[in-house]
């Protein structure tokens, strides 16, 4: 058996943060080998690793980086932006996202799978996640090659937590107008979140299901809509109970009465007759007159999730579209070739937080069986 050294001992410990005793015991067992010892701590709970496996980590960082013809876009998460703002998590960052320009990985694994520095990011990740106590994990990576007539421009958010890289060919894609409307593509980006560059990306079973979710908010308006007149008078009527009650008499024909209170109330008749005219024209909407709404929603949802169609951000009222345009004839071909834009924990759902009384009891009961 290999003998157990005070190196070694140490060594478990920093990347497992559990005691020395155990440290050494593990090591005994693995008869010396560093990997099943560490796997020894993890089944007996010894390791702050193995706590943190199953939590949530939704805080974190992106980066965007550019060296010649390669562009990267990377997210590093972690549990909270307390650990994000840690030096050592910000250079596990930048080593993935120089290790992602080298090497480009096609996914999260193959990133993970690149020696830095004598060892895998895969391993340098867990050693985060033992030393600091919460889960660290690289979530996703982007890499756009790019050609000789292609200039690739980056935006990172000033918080680190929207990243943003974009393609632009050019007959001269060093040219000062390519430059800067590469810069407004990396802002309109970050700031408007398009999904697709252009209408033809969009899945026709996504516009399909937009349709659907549209109409059944039509319907649910129309329903409202139709209900509103009997809901109004309903709480008329309520109000004139109440009032005679208070003024210690019999109520009348309650028909006259709510004649008697639209007279004396103008505001009240308006806002009456306005629910019964907007109950009629959802109950005689025809067929046709729907799907034609419904045409005109889907256009503008459009023009919220394709990149050419928003309308620029930096010249107010003018589409994305015009704006290339406009550019291409000062600088002859040029045109946005794609994007990807990176959101600190998008898509990641959250645990619910727990709330102050909780918390104590849960604190109270660990303590209890410590």
């Amino acid at each position: 058996m290999a003998a157990i050294t005070a190196a070694m001992v140490k060594e478990l410990r920093e990347r497992t943060q559990s005691g020395m005793s155990d440290c050494k015991n593990a090591l005994v067992q693995a008869e010396g080998d560093m990997a099943k010892a560490v796997e020894i701590l993890q089944k007996m709970g010894k390791t702050k690793g193995e706590k943190a496996a199953g939590k949530v980590a939704a805080e974190g960082s992106v980066t965007a980086r550019v060296n010649g013809g390669v562009g990267v876009v990377v997210e590093l998460n972690c549990q909270t932006d307390f650990v994000a703002r840690g030096e050592e998590f910000k250079a596990a960052l930048r080593d993935l996202s120089h290790a992602a320009i080298e090497h480009k990985p096609t996914d999260k694994a193959a990133l993970e799978a690149i020696a830095f520095s004598g060892m895998t990011f895969k391993d340098r990740i867990e050693g985060l996640t033992v030393r600091s106590g919460e889960k660290h994990d690289v979530r996703r990576v982007a890499v756009f090659e790019a050609g000789a007539s292609s200039h690739l421009h980056t935006y990172v958010h000033s918080n680190d937590r929207i990243a943003v890289l974009a393609e632009i060919s050019s007959a001269d894609p060093k040219h000062a107008k390519v430059i800067e409307f590469a810069d407004d593509v990396c802002l309109q980006v970050a700031s408007m979140n398009p999904k697709y560059l252009d209408r033809s990306e969009v899945p026709e079973s996504d516009i399909a299901k937009q349709r659907e979710i549209f109409s059944a908010l039509m319907d649910k308006e129309d329903a409202e809509a139709v209900a509103a007149p009997v809901d109004f008078l309903t709480r008329v009527q309520s109000i004139i109970t109440e009032v005679a009650a208070e003024e210690g008499r019999e109520l009348g024909d309650m028909d006259a009465e709510v004649k008697a209170h639209f007279e004396k109330s103008e505001k009240d008749r308006a806002t009456f007759e306005g629910f019964k005219k907007a109950a009629e024209k959802a109950r005689g909407r025809a067929p046709a007159a729907k799907e034609k709404i419904l045409d005109g929603k889907i256009a503008k949802w459009l023009t919220e999730i394709v990149l050419l169609d928003q309308n620029s951000v930096k010249e107010n009222n003018t589409p994305i579209s015009k704006v290339m345009a406009n550019v291409a004839k000062e600088v002859a071909g040029t045109k946005i070739v794609r994007f990807v834009r990176f959101e600190v924990g998008e898509g990641i759902e959250k645990a619910a937080a727990k709330d102050f009384a909780t918390e104590v009891a849960e604190m109270a009961a660990a303590s209890a069986k410590g």
